[in-house]
């Protein structure tokens, strides 16, 4: 009787203990710059994983429970990155990352998930080196190789044959500069200059000069927004008029209201635009306008795609495991985000296609 008493004991704490993790949310940290140079990607993030995270909510979470964001701020800088995922980590409570926006971040932070065997899955960290450098790391916007090849073969086709760059000295940078230099030779190009420039800078009046000497046929800049804009602003200074190219990391409202005139004719590229939505996008800018009052960018379309595409890892494994929820992740095929379909090669690598862009009147219009 004692032992029969004894082991129902046992079971009734066993059941007791399931219901009390199966009722426990599913944790997953976002890490994004809500403050700094970089906030308004973060704020972009923020609102469409929650937009997210709540749409899971709504339909009863994933494997029957609810789902809670932890959001970190990492301010865009490498060492508060490290420092957030050394803390991601230390919880036992959290199940996975998603994050972060910039390529410095992200590798920064990479060896902490790694060791920890914790999923990162980046929205829009793009550099080839990042990925492959973890059987944990994941990306859901291409890499830059990708990227590189697409702009280099526009700049071609619109004739250029001798290209100036201009690029951000940073891990992200020195791989944008690689991916375009290494597609745009292979077409016949020249690049004539590869010039960095420093996160920080403000006065490119100079290196904007020596780019000019080589007399190119259009320039290329690896820039943020940000940067983007005062550079083109300082290049109408110099009434140095070129085709200019970006990659996506321009698309942004802000780029078009500090830039003013100076980047009317810029040629860009993104995977999703609000004014020309697939079907899958469509409800998700409707929602996303409803909550927020605004459209949401690209880059919030590649962090609502990176914790979906999480989520239905989660539900493919059938239990929070995080070695059967890595497999079910590297299998995604063909997922169907607002971002466009998803991919993932051997590396973790997101295979994506991309939409042309231009900036007329102060707007941003497809190329077609």
């Amino acid at each position: 009787m004692k032992k029969l008493v004894s082991l129902l004991l046992v079971l009734m704490l066993s059941m007791a203990a399931f219901t009390a993790l199966a009722d426990e949310p599913v944790k997953i940290a976002l890490t994004a710059p809500l403050t700094g140079n970089l906030s308004q990607y973060g704020e972009s993030f923020q609102n469409s994983v929650t937009l997210a995270c709540k749409q899971w909510n709504d339909k009863g979470g994933v494997l029957g429970r609810s789902v809670e964001l932890v959001i970190e701020d990492t301010a865009g800088d490498p060492a508060q990155a490290a420092t957030v995922a050394q803390k991601i980590v230390s919880d036992g409570s959290i199940f996975a990352e998603v994050g972060d926006f910039n390529t410095a971040c992200c590798m920064a932070a990479q060896p902490i998930y790694a060791g920890s065997e914790m999923l990162q899955v980046s929205p829009t960290c793009s550099a080839v080196n990042f990925a492959v450098g973890s059987e944990w790391s994941f990306e859901c916007l291409g890499t830059q190789d990708v990227q590189g090849e697409f702009m280099a073969n526009w700049a071609y086709e619109n004739g250029a044959r001798k290209v100036a760059v201009l690029y951000l000295n940073s891990d992200w940078g020195i791989s944008v500069d690689n991916g375009f230099a290494k597609a745009f030779k292979a077409l016949g190009g020249e690049i004539v200059i590869e010039e960095p420039y420093n996160d920080g800078e403000t006065d490119f009046s100079a290196a904007l000069t020596k780019l000019r000497e080589t007399e190119p046929d259009a320039l290329y800049i690896a820039c943020y927004y940000n940067d983007g804009a005062a550079i083109n602003i300082q290049r109408e200074v110099l009434n140095w008029d070129i085709p200019v190219y970006h990659p996506g990391t321009v698309y942004s409202t802000d780029f078009l209201s500090i830039g003013g005139t100076a980047v009317e004719g810029v040629l860009t590229n993104v995977g999703f635009y609000p004014d020309d939505p697939t079907p899958e996008a469509a409800s998700f800018i409707a929602e996303y306008n409803t909550l927020y009052g605004k459209d949401p960018d690209y880059y919030g379309a590649c962090a609502y795609d990176a914790f979906n595409v999480l989520m239905e890892a989660i539900e493919r494994a059938g239990e929070l495991d995080t070695h059967k929820v890595r497999e079910a992740l590297a299998a995604t095929d063909a997922h169907q985000g607002v971002s466009g379909s998803i991919t993932f090669d051997e590396n973790g690598d997101a295979r994506k296609s991309y939409i042309k862009l231009t900036i007329e009147n102060n707007q941003y219009k497809v190329v077609r």
